[in-house]
């Protein structure tokens, strides 16, 4: 018998086993965000070529009409505010610190430009390839005659931000700033007049068709129109505004970006996703859905039937019926929560009432419509059909139909909604914001269809995060300035519990009902052998926010958090070992699928499988 041959193939044998245990576990992207910046601006030149920019120096470009965009090289971190493009080859981008970039390659290649001034630079503005302004803060407007070459002042005689500024030809301009004021020139910009608003409000925005008819936008919903260049402001009234405009806070949201295509058809867009759409030159808007709770920061018409629109979160939105409906090609929403049903269908929620499905273990994700444009904060499915969603202004979402169909709640409590569990159909909590009586706790046992409001202990004046009901008679809640409290008798009565640390906590999970973790704040790590009765701290090895906290079984656990921060036990929690994730993005929720394979969240949407 040849014994080297057969230890060679039992060598062999046990390295390809050794390699396929390695490669068996491991943290994979299984949804990648397409784009993640905030963008600031947009410009469409015709109907094929677009640009985007944005934070961190971001410039996206796209050659054929929006259906791929790809990302060009600004060689800045700075942030870009404004972009203008007089064709297809030949832009500017300006921003941060001075910031001036040209390109006359259609932006494969952009070049800084000298300008002398540290100030922030807010707006741009091009009538040919030479002749331009740019205007930034405390009333800063220059101007070149050679394409950007050389860069001269104008005096304005005033220290506003002037956050955006518009020719109509060689002469006649305007600039607006974020004092409520707007100036005049007809001279180039030698000489500025200010032209009385009557308005006490920031401007943001402005669109000029011709040197007769301009449009200003800006904070508590400011939309201002002039048809005999700007000696005369109208704008809504405060009727008008409530009938138009969603409020925060009692106030009317700020409009942000204005566009014309003609002197009767324009759009404007603004935060929590608000787009207007107008077909009398602006005496009257009407609110047209746009999908998303986003701030949207610009919009333009390419042409009378076609439209795009950005925001933050690499929002990107496409109309193709003159801005009255809109579709989104792209979802780079942060995540913050997720639950698998089976081995194969998870939902999870994140911002802007964004709601995702699978059926395949993740390999492919639909967006659904849940009726929200609010902060999602949670999703718990109690049965394949029965499931519930939280989130920021109250929501609190129920489907009875496995997610086809969602709809509000009353939760008495009228706060945010943050953690959810059920420990079976019938019974579960939710927990959120301060309220009129204290930390919010809401508790079901019905299934959801009342909520009742459980009162924490009287020093329990916090958000609270995260809970974990492993009974239909126990739970763990956490919360900030380390928080937790726990029930024992269905939530009749909570009591504290001692943290010993004054860090946020974001998450708990009891493996048993004498064994349980708690993370947070600062790489805290808090575990529990004997029901929460005592808390000791474990070392993370990271000083890193940790978000969530999982385990497989009483020995394999779990925790994510900002940054891309994974860790890893195998000894129950004792000892905790830092894991490749493949992504330096803050991750914030983890969950255990029926089949033992975890998946994570994150921000600008990003998916992990393990």
């Amino acid at each position: 018998m040849n014994y080297k041959w057969i230890l060679f193939f039992l060598l062999f044998a046990f390295l390809i086993s050794s390699m396929a245990m390695g490669q068996e576990r491991l943290w994979n992207i299984i949804r990648q965000p397409a784009i993640s910046v905030d963008f600031n601006d947009l410009i469409f030149v015709d109907r094929q070529n677009g640009w985007a920019a944005g934070k961190e120096g971001a410039i996206i470009h796209t050659n054929d009409g929006g259906k791929s965009w790809n990302i060009q090289k600004s060689n800045t971190k700075k942030e870009i505010h404004k972009l203008f493009f007089v064709d297809a080859q030949n832009g500017w981008a300006v921003g941060a610190d001075g910031l001036i970039l040209n390109t006359n390659d259609g932006g494969q290649t952009w070049r800084p430009q000298p300008i002398g001034t540290q100030k922030w630079l807010f707006s741009v503005c091009f009538i040919n390839k030479q002749l331009g302004w740019v205007s930034g803060d405390g009333g800063a407007i220059f101007k070149t005659e050679n394409g950007g070459k050389t860069w001269y002042p104008l005096k304005s005689d005033f220290d506003d931000p002037f956050t955006e500024i518009k020719f109509v030809n060689e002469n006649i301009g305007w600039v607006v700033s974020g004092k409520g004021n707007i100036f005049n020139t007809r001279d180039g910009g030698k000489t500025w007049q200010l032209q009385p608003s009557d308005i006490a409000s920031t401007f943001d925005g402005m669109f000029f068709i011709n040197d007769k008819e301009g449009w200003v936008v800006g904070g508590l919903g400011t939309l201002l129109r002039t048809s005999d260049g700007g000696k005369t402001w109208q704008g809504m009234n405060e009727e008008q505004k409530r009938r138009t405009l969603p409020y925060g806070n009692g106030m009317p949201e700020p409009i942000d970006g204005v566009h014309f295509i003609n002197s009767k058809d324009g759009l404007a867009v603004g935060d929590l996703g608000v787009i207007l759409r107008t077909n009398d030159g602006g005496r009257t808007w009407k609110a047209v859905k746009s999908g998303t709770g986003t701030r949207l920061t610009q919009v333009q018409f390419v042409d009378e039937k076609e439209a795009w629109a950005v925001g933050e979160s690499g929002t990107i939105l496409h109309s193709v019926d003159s801005g009255y409906t809109w579709t989104s090609p792209i979802r780079n929403d942060d995540l913050t929560d997720i639950d698998f049903v089976s081995a194969k269908e998870g939902w999870c929620v994140g911002h802007n009432g964004l709601l995702l499905h699978t059926t395949d273990a993740g390999k492919n994700w639909q967006a659904c419509d849940c009726g929200s444009i609010f902060e999602l904060k949670g999703i718990k499915f109690a049965s394949p059909k029965i499931g519930w969603i939280t989130g920021t202004n109250n929501t609190l979402l129920g489907s009875s139909d496995g997610g086809v169909t969602w709809k509000q709640y009353p939760s008495r409590v009228g706060v945010g909604l943050y953690g959810i569990d059920f420990a079976d159909e019938k019974t579960g909590w939710v927990v959120g914001e301060v309220a009129y009586q204290g930390a919010t706790i809401l508790y079901t046992k019905d299934g959801g269809k009342r909520w009742d409001v459980q009162f924490p202990p009287m020093d329990v004046f916090s958000n609270l995060i995260s809970v974990d009901a492993i009974s239909p008679k126990e739970a763990w809640v956490v919360g900030f300035f380390g928080t937790i409290i726990h029930t024992d008798d269905a939530g009749a009565n909570w009591t504290r519990q001692q943290s010993g640390v004054g860090e946020n906590l974001e998450s708990v999970f009891f493996v048993d009902n004498k064994t349980g973790f708690i993370v947070g704040n600062a790489g805290i790590i808090l575990a529990t052998s004997d029901g929460g009765q005592t808390w000791e701290e474990r070392k993370s090895g990271t000083n890193n926010d940790l978000k969530s906290v999982a385990f497989i079984n009483k020995k394999e656990g779990f925790v994510v958090g900002v940054k891309g921060t994974t860790l890893k036990t195998d000894d129950g929690g004792v000892t905790w070992v830092p894991m490749n994730s493949g992504t330096d993005i803050d991750l914030y929720s983890l969950c255990v699928a029926p089949d033992r394979s975890l998946y994570a969240v994150g921000k600008w949407g990003v998916i992990l499988k393990y």
